[in-house]
C-alpha cells in the first residue's frame, strides 16, 4: 500500500489511465457500491490488465448470504465498501459472522474517495472502489468489534432518550408558565423531590393549596413557605390536568427507558472496567462518560490509531490546516465524530470547573487569551 501512496506523491495522478498503470497490490479484490435496495459488486482479477466481473444483489438476509457464497466461489478475499449512511452495516456484519477473512474487509471514508484523482463519469462506483483497493490508494476506516458496536448503539440511543426526556421537561416548564405556576422562580429544579410531589398533586387534584406546600416542602429551601405558596398555588381545568398527566407520563416513560438501556450497557462493559476506571480518574469524566468514550473509540484505541494526534483528528477536535500563500483561510474544526466530540466538550467544561485540577488552573490562567 505504501508503494502506491509514494507514487501518488511523486507523480500527480490525474486520469484513470494513470491509476491503471500503477503496479497492482492485490491479484483479486472486490468493490461494493451499497444502496438501500441493492448492492453493486465488481471483482477485479489479474496481474497486468484486470478482468472485471460484476453482479447485483438485493439487501435481504437471503441476498446477503448469496453474496457471501458468491464471493467465496470467486475466491475474493479483499473487499472494500463506502461507509455511506447505515446501509453498509448489515453487509459488513453478515460477512463478519460467516466469513473467516474479516481482516480484509475495508470500510472506507467516502470523503477520501472523492479526493482521489482520476475519476471518470463512465466508471461504475463498484469498479472504482475495487480499482482503488487493487492499487493501494484507499485508507481503512475504523470499525470496532461487535461488542463495541453494540455498546455504541446503546450509548447513542440512551443519549436520544435523555434528550427526549429533557424536551418534555422543558415542555412542562412552558406549560406551568402558561397557566400561572411559577415553579422555576422558587425552585432551582422543578423536578426535585418537592417539585415532583407538588406536580403530582396538581396532576391528580387539579390544584395546589398552601397546606399542600407546607406538607410537601423539604426543610432545605432557599425561599419561605409563603413565597413558594404564592408562586405555585392555583387551579387547573380537567382538560389541563389531562395534558399535564400526559407530559409527566412521557417523562416517567423516558426515565424507565434510560434505566433499562443503562442495565444493558453495564452488561456489555463487564470486561472494560479497568479502562473505565482509568478514564474516570481524569477530571471532568465519570463512569457514564467513560462508557460513552469506550463505545466510540473502543477499549484499546492504540490498536486502531497510530497516535493521539490521529485520534483527535478523527474525533474532529483539532483545527483544520487551510493555508495558502502564507495566509490562513480557516481554522475551523473538522466534522469528525459528532458523538465523541459532544462527550469531550462536556467533559472539558466539567474539567475546568474541577477545583485544584491542572485543567482548571490552565483554563483560568489563559482566559482571555484563548481564541
Amino acid at each position: 500500500m505504501k508503494q502506491a501512496k509514494q507514487v501518488q506523491e511523486e507523480k500527480k495522478l490525474t486520469t484513470w489511465e494513470d491509476i491503471e498503470e500503477l503496479k497492482p497490490q492485490l491479484y483479486c479484490c472486490g468493490g461494493f457500491d451499497v444502496h438501500r435496495d441493492k448492492i453493486e459488486v465488481c471483482i477485479l482479477r489479474g496481474v497486468e490488465k484486470a478482468q472485471a466481473k460484476r453482479e447485483t444483489f438485493g439487501t435481504t438476509k437471503k441476498e446477503y448470504n448469496r453474496l457471501v457464497e458468491w464471493l467465496a466461489a470467486e475466491g475474493c478475499y479483499n473487499i472494500a465498501m463506502e461507509s455511506t449512511g447505515v446501509y453498509w452495516k448489515p453487509v459488513f456484519e453478515t460477512i463478519e459472522k460467516i466469513a473467516e477473512y474479516t481482516e480484509h474487509i475495508w470500510v472506507v471514508n467516502p470523503q477520501h474517495m472523492k479526493n482521489l484523482p482520476g475519476r471518470k463519469t463512465d466508471v461504475k462506483d463498484a469498479q472504482w472502489i475495487a480499482m482503488m483497493l487493487r492499487v493501494g490508494l484507499l485508507e481503512k476506516s475504523f470499525v470496532p468489534d461487535i461488542t463495541i458496536r453494540d455498546l455504541r448503539e446503546c450509548t447513542r440511543l440512551q443519549r436520544t432518550f435523555i434528550q427526549e426526556k429533557a424536551r418534555y421537561m422543558n415542555r412542562v416548564e412552558k406549560f406551568l408558565q402558561a397557566h400561572g405556576f411559577k415553579f422555576s422562580s422558587v425552585m432551582s429544579d422543578i423536578f426535585c423531590v418537592t417539585g415532583r410531589c407538588l406536580l403530582d398533586l396538581l396532576r391528580d387534584e387539579g390544584k395546589i393549596t398552601e397546606q399542600d406546600v407546607l406538607n410537601n416542602c423539604h426543610r432545605l429551601r432557599s425561599h419561605s413557605i409563603q413565597e413558594i405558596s404564592d408562586a405555585v398555588c392555583g387551579n387547573l381545568s380537567a382538560a389541563e390536568q389531562r395534558l399535564l398527566k400526559q407530559l409527566l407520563h412521557k417523562i416517567d416513560s423516558s426515565q424507565k427507558d434510560i434505566e433499562s438501556i443503562r442495565t444493558d450497557m453495564l452488561i456489555l462493559v463487564e470486561d472494560f472496567w479497568d479502562q473505565i476506571e482509568i478514564i474516570d480518574s481524569v477530571p471532568g469524566f465519570d463512569n457514564e462518560s467513560a462508557i460513552e468514550i469506550i463505545a466510540e473509540i473502543s477499549a484499546n484505541p492504540q490498536e486502531h490509531f497510530s497516535s493521539g494526534e490521529r485520534l483527535c483528528s478523527w474525533a474532529g477536535v483539532v483545527p483544520r490546516n487551510d493555508e495558502s500563500a502564507g495566509k490562513i483561510k480557516s481554522r475551523k474544526i473538522m466534522h469528525g465524530n459528532p458523538h465523541l466530540k459532544s462527550i469531550l466538550c462536556q467533559a472539558a467544561w466539567a474539567a475546568v470547573r474541577t477545583r485544584n485540577s491542572s485543567f482548571h488552573k490552565w483554563f483560568w490562567s489563559h482566559q482571555g487569551k484563548i481564541g
